[in-house]
């Protein structure tokens, strides 16, 4: 139940990250209209130029058209920029929004995780070369009096509250824990 829990999160989180993100590159498309607007105004602005160029014109379209072509280029450029940073922070963003929210899950989840498998591993191993061993009965007994609940136990055992458990109450606790880790005992030889 646990690890579909994480992957619920951790794909949801993946999810809202590679939205955002999306969201934010498309966004940057902003930044293409502030340059085609940039474009527009460099042509009116080179039109009052050459007009400022006719005979009988004065000089002030040309200057006002200098000016506005100095201004355009600016824009043209700037709109490029801000497309370009968009896209960056689509991308930081994502990557912030999904490192951020799967970090727990990788930092304190995924070692105890790893862990319980190395030792149910270990376990079955152990559970394989002696499945009838005592020791190791009375081992997994004890892991399952504080793994399982008391009504569990009850249900197993006639006295749960008994330190002393005969062999037929630490078998059954023991194959009770065994059931809860998955491991099965194999038949004896």
């Amino acid at each position: 139940m646990w690890d579909g829990l994480v992957l619920f999160w951790v794909v949801l989180w993946v999810v809202i990250a590679g939205w955002t993100g999306l969201t934010l590159w498309q966004t940057a498309d902003t930044g293409d209209t502030i340059s085609t607007s940039g474009r527009a105004l460099h042509s009116v602005g080179q039109s009052l130029r050459d007009l400022s160029e006719l005979p009988l014109v004065p000089e002030r379209p040309g200057v006002i058209g200098g000016q506005v072509v100095t201004s355009a280029d600016q824009i043209t450029e700037r709109g490029q920029e801000i497309k370009s940073q968009l896209h960056q922070l689509a991308l930081l963003l994502g990557i912030a929004i999904a490192g951020i929210s799967i970090a727990p899950v990788i930092v304190f989840y995924l070692p105890l995780r790893v862990r319980r498998h190395r030792d149910v591993v270990r376990l079955r191993a152990e559970i394989g070369r002696w499945p009838d061993d005592e020791g190791l009965d009375r081992y997994l007994a004890e892991h399952a009096r504080r793994s399982l609940s008391y009504d569990e136990i009850a249900r197993l055992v006639a006295d749960p509250a008994d330190p002393h458990l005969d062999g037929g109450d630490v078998r059954r606790l023991a194959d009770a824990e065994l059931a809860r880790l998955a491991v099965r005992r194999p038949s004896s030889a």
